[in-house]
């Protein structure tokens, strides 16, 4: 099991209800990604770190199931339209389930 971490800060210049349509459209992806396991997502309520407004968690059987979804076309559309355009900074980890066999190896960056 790969668990898939994203937290992110929207824009300060947003028109109304533009990050509303943004967080209701990612709802929709445990629907339109069936791979996808344990989403859950939310509004930060960390008092040690503001920087974030938001976060989701969602969990994939495989790493090949994530990387299935990061490159589908439908992720990359929305990513390049949706999301781009409405997000000031974001980090994003993913990591292995405890037990879980390691994902494949990687250079250092």
């Amino acid at each position: 099991m790969i668990t898939h971490m994203l937290v992110f800060r929207f824009r300060d210049d947003l028109p109304p209800g533009a990050a509303e349509s943004v967080l209701a459209e990612l709802e929709t992806f445990p629907s339109r990604y069936p791979a996808m396991r344990n989403w859950r997502s939310g509004v930060n309520v960390s008092t040690r770190d503001t920087s974030m407004t938001h976060g989701f968690v969602v969990e994939f059987p495989t790493e090949q199931d994530l990387l299935d979804y990061l490159h589908s076309d439908s992720h990359e559309r929305f990513v390049r339209e949706r999301w781009r355009p409405v997000i000031e900074r974001q980090a994003i980890v993913s990591i292995p389930t405890a037990g879980d066999a390691q994902p494949i190896e990687r250079g250092h960056r």
